[in-house]
């Protein structure tokens, strides 16, 4: 009975079963900010493409997500 208890303590207690990945790994936010970069200019070309406006879009929300600082400005610009 002792053991069952300690492994349920455990269980319910642990707040992920995720690995947490080394910290070498780990994405930082430079890396995350070049993403953004690299991907807004594909997103901008896309909103003018006739069939994938709708994908684009969703893709600049969630890159304004991220990076808001970068995405938001040159598109009030743009629509201004």
């Amino acid at each position: 009975m002792g053991v069952c208890c300690c492994i349920c303590g455990r269980e319910r207690y642990l707040k992920t079963w995720v690995p947490v990945p080394p910290v070498e790994s780990q994405l930082s936010n430079a890396d995350v900010t070049k993403f953004v970069n690299g991907m807004t200019t594909v997103a901008s070309l896309a909103m003018f493409n006739k069939i994938g406006s709708n994908d684009s879009a969703t893709a600049m929300q969630s890159l304004a997500m991220l990076r808001p600082e970068l995405i938001i400005p040159p598109l009030l610009d743009m629509y201004a």
